[in-house]
This record gives structure tokens, C-alpha cells and sequence, in this order.
């Protein structure tokens, strides 16, 4: 592998607006799985959001002689409800081209930058484990439980769902703070509930996956406040999802639902956290997931 030459500059730095053409060339050179169009549109999603104070929109960009040489997506966000990290940094699609990899942890130094935030790693790639885990990373959970929740054995009767988004704000009991996750993804692309029972409400999100091989639809459990209230609620959601062409339901878990018929896949799609706050397993709102559909 050619490296560069010891005078060469290398540099890395916040990407810049202008910079995103190349930033989804570079992303689909490293995951042409995805078109470049796929990059385009999820860059545009950044690019609509505001982060937290003090942190990158974007990531970062590494640069080798001036020329654009590899890139790392990072989502700002804070928590949606005060259970978890107040800032949290969701570590996404890494690509540095093969003749610049000896800098490719320059990335990564810079984007771990910000001491007030806790990092999570949704989807890390196979061969990743052994150098995130340097990285000061842990092991959170590692699982999926694949249910089938319109047939659950539990279900609050008098559970009303709302997906409308006209509606969410005259809705008893929702908060600002509820009220701006459901809209933000609804924006993304994904499907927010506001679950109304006459104990109060509580918001869902989910996301449409297609399972291959086959192409099979299914939702992805985005944010819930608790596996314990998807479990209270999972006859009326899996009913409500059903309804809509996805009677499959994917739960990031180390554990299967009780009361909800399904399958546990352990080990599998594992999250990292680095941080003096885990995340809870039940949010990945404002990650990759959500935003982008991985």
C-alpha cells in the first residue's frame, strides 16, 4: 500500500456544506451496496437538522495532501426524554480510502472530541469490534427479538393510537419534548404513535424494513420508553402495524418480550456505547436507524 510522503499535510476537520458532493462520493465508494443517491438523500437529512450546541452537523472529513481522503458521519442529538446521555454522539458510516488508512484513526480522535458526550455504535461493521473496543467503546446489548405482537396476550383495551401528525399536538398529555420526537420523525421518514390510555400517553416510533432474502416487510422499533410498556402494549401496536403490511416487529434486545410470540436472535446486530451514561436499550431515535433506515 502507497503511503503518503512524510511531508504530505494531513489534515481533518468539521465537514462543511460545500464538501458534501465528495462526502457521498466517498460513502459510496465504501458501501456501494447504497447508491449514491441513498448518500445524497441521507446527507440532506443532516444537513435539515440542528445539532446541540458546540457539535459538528455532519462529522468529519480527513484530507491528505488537500485532497479529500476519508470520512465519518456523527449524529448530534440530545435526549429526547431525560433518561439518558444529555448529549449523545451516534458514531455512523466510516470510509477511508485504502492509501490514506494508516490516518484513519486521526477520524475517529476528532469525533470522540466532545467530553460532554456519550457515543453509541449501532451497526458497527464485523471486522470493527477488536478496534472500537480499543477505542474506550463497551459491549451495550447485542440481540433481536423478532415478534409477532398482534397476537400478544397483553394489550391495554382502551389503548387509542394517533399517527396522525395534524393531530399529536391536541392530544391529552403530550409534551413538548414528546411532541418534537414524534414530528422530528415523522420527518425521517419513520412512523410515530402517540399511545393514549386513561392512565395518559406515551409516544412510539417505528421504521419500515424489508428482511432479506424475500424482501419480507417488517418494523423496526425505533424509540419506546420502556420494553416494558411495549410489552402492555404490544397487542394494539402489533394490531395498528399489522394493518399497515407489517406483522413482523424487530426489537433491538438482548432479551425476548414477554407475552409477545416471537423468535430471540442473540449476538446479533451488537451496540457499543463509550461514555459515563449507557444508552437504554428501546431508543435509537436520532441514530442512523432512524434517519437513514440501516
Amino acid at each position: 500500500m502507497t503511503q503518503p510522503a512524510p511531508t504530505t499535510k494531513i489534515s481533518c476537520r468539521p465537514i462543511r456544506g460545500e464538501d458534501l458532493p465528495v462526502v457521498a462520493d466517498l460513502l459510496h465508494a465504501g458501501f456501494p451496496s447504497r447508491t449514491r443517491e441513498y448518500w445524497g438523500e441521507a446527507l440532506r437529512r443532516l444537513a435539515a437538522r440542528t445539532p446541540p450546541e458546540d457539535c459538528v452537523q455532519f462529522g468529519h472529513l480527513l484530507e491528505v495532501g488537500g485532497r479529500p481522503a476519508g470520512v465519518l458521519l456523527m449524529i448530534f442529538s440530545a435526549s429526547p426524554d431525560g433518561s439518558g446521555p444529555s448529549i449523545r454522539g451516534n458514531v455512523s458510516s466510516w470510509y477511508v480510502m485504502p492509501e490514506a488508512r494508516t490516518y484513519a484513526g486521526l477520524l475517529v480522535l476528532r469525533a470522540l472530541r466532545p467530553r460532554a458526550a456519550s457515543f453509541i455504535n449501532v451497526s458497527p461493521a464485523p471486522w470493527t469490534p477488536p478496534i472500537i473496543t480499543a477505542q474506550g467503546f463497551k459491549k451495550f446489548s447485542a440481540g433481536i427479538f423478532a415478534a409477532l405482537p398482534a397476537f400478544a396476550r397483553r394489550g391495554s383495551a382502551n389503548t387509542r393510537l394517533n399517527a396522525r401528525p395534524e393531530e399529536w399536538s391536541t392530544m391529552r398529555g403530550i409534551g413538548e419534548a414528546d411532541l418534537r420526537l414524534l414530528r422530528d420523525h415523522d420527518a425521517f421518514g419513520c412512523l410515530g404513535l402517540w399511545c393514549e390510555t386513561r392512565d395518559g400517553g406515551q409516544p412510539f416510533v417505528f421504521r419500515r424494513r424489508r428482511i432479506k432474502p424475500g424482501g419480507i416487510p417488517c418494523a423496526q422499533l425505533i424509540y419506546c420508553r420502556s420494553l416494558e410498556d411495549l410489552e402492555h402494549h404490544a397487542g394494539a401496536l402489533g394490531r395498528f402495524l399489522t394493518l399497515r403490511g407489517m406483522p413482523l416487529l424487530l426489537v433491538p434486545s438482548d432479551r425476548a418480550l414477554r407475552g409477545v410470540p416471537g423468535r430471540l436472535f442473540p449476538q446479533r446486530l451488537p451496540i457499543y456505547f463509550r461514555g459515563a451514561t449507557a444508552p437504554r436499550i428501546g431508543d435509537l431515535s436520532y441514530t442512523e436507524a432512524a434517519l437513514f433506515g440501516f
